[in-house]
């Protein structure tokens, strides 16, 4: 005779690993993070041979070129704007890199150089490899276009006829500003409030800057000057450097025919902070307060608030400072940033996927064990 035993377990469900929320929701995160680094997963595969993009300036002349590169390694020649760079840290590393904009791009270059000391090789050469991106995909994009709209102003030297020929251009529509090449050959928008720095050279005369902690007083300074058989015409009075007006008193000085090289030499031996250079007067004037005469001239309002007429062959330069703003379609490039170096993306995106597909396939699989209930 033979007793079947029934199994004091038989009739208790057996629950689900986990809840099928809580599964589907781990896949899509891993899913998730594998297309937030889909493209240093396709940069990490790309060659590794430098894509030659050739000179900047011609590059951006025909953006779809810049287009077709971007997550690659590529090389490209430039004049770095090294007067506006700026230095970057992470804090508590005590490492150091800069980033700066590559001239006669029209600001749609910038460049990180994150090798710290930098190695002469690169120092020496304006040829730059590494990682080509769209400015619009870094994460951080939103805080160093901030950054330089509020902090960095770069200096823009045009020339004086190229002034002269927008604003006779534009003519009553000058009131809303006007768009000049300066000589770096990048574009600047202009409004009418924008401050500008009309440079006029002094014939015949130097500018000498002796320093205060020598040449206590003014008296003391001329004598220096005259010593050398110079003759002071004026004391420079131009609006500049503060902290370089309180180290120093500078004046337009003229000498003799034939004697000017020799006394300029004995100045410049009294002290090695003495600072020679071409003398210029300087006007200060905002954009919405030029006029012109013809193609010939500018006019400005002078000290006593009356129209003043500068030829245009009298004037050396005209420069301003303009906010930094970096274009939607701008790139940066990340120098030494080699393919290879991101081959840890494609073992933490396997990994991922993985991941992902074990908690799909086991969510499909609880469905199934449910419907077959």
């Amino acid at each position: 005779m033979t007793v079947s035993a029934e199994d004091e377990f038989a009739h208790v469900r057996s629950s689900q690993a986990r809840h099928p929320a809580l599964a589907l929701s781990a896949a899509a995160l891993a899913f998730f993070i594998v297309f937030h680094i889909r493209h240093d997963l396709v940069y990490s595969v790309s060659p590794s041979t430098p894509v030659d993009l050739g000179d900047a300036r011609s590059l951006f002349a025909t953006p779809e070129r810049a287009a077709a590169a971007a997550n690659r390694f590529v090389q490209v020649r430039g004049t770095p704007d090294r007067q506006n760079a700026l230095e970057l840290d992470t804090k508590g590393s005590w490492v150091f890199s800069q980033f700066f904009q590559v001239l006669q791009t029209n600001g749609r270059l910038y460049l990180h150089r994150r090798e710290s000391p930098l190695p002469a090789w690169r120092a020496e050469r304006d040829v730059f490899e590494g990682r080509l991106i769209r400015f619009r995909d870094l994460s951080f994009a939103g805080a160093i276009r901030h950054y330089y709209a509020t902090h960095v102003s770069a200096a823009h030297f045009f020339r004086p006829a190229d002034l002269a020929a927008a604003i006779a251009g534009a003519g009553a529509a000058a009131t809303e500003g006007v768009t000049l090449r300066d000589l770096a050959g990048d574009s600047v928008k202009l409004g009418p409030a924008d401050l500008l720095a009309i440079d006029l050279p002094r014939p015949g005369e130097v500018r000498v800057a002796l320093p205060r902690s020598r040449f206590s007083d003014e008296v003391a300074a001329r004598a220096a000057i005259e010593k050398q058989g110079g003759s002071v015409v004026a004391k420079d009075t131009t609006p500049g450097d503060t902290t370089a007006a309180a180290a120093q008193q500078a004046f337009f000085v003229r000498f003799p025919d034939g004697k000017r090289e020799a006394a300029l030499g004995a100045l410049g031996d009294l002290d090695p902070r003495v600072a020679i250079r071409e003398a210029r007067d300087q006007i200060r004037i905002r954009l919405g307060e030029i006029g012109v005469e013809g193609r010939d001239a500018l006019l400005v309002r002078d000290a006593q608030n009356q129209t003043a007429r500068i030829p245009l062959a009298s004037a050396a330069t005209v420069r301003t400072l303009a906010d930094v703003q970096i274009p939607d379609d701008a790139y940066l490039l990340i120098e030494a940033d080699q393919p290879r170096q991101h081959l840890h993306a494609v073992i933490a995106s396997a990994l991922l996927l993985l991941f992902g597909a074990v908690n799909l396939i086991g969510l499909l699989g609880g469905i199934r064990r449910g419907r077959a209930r």
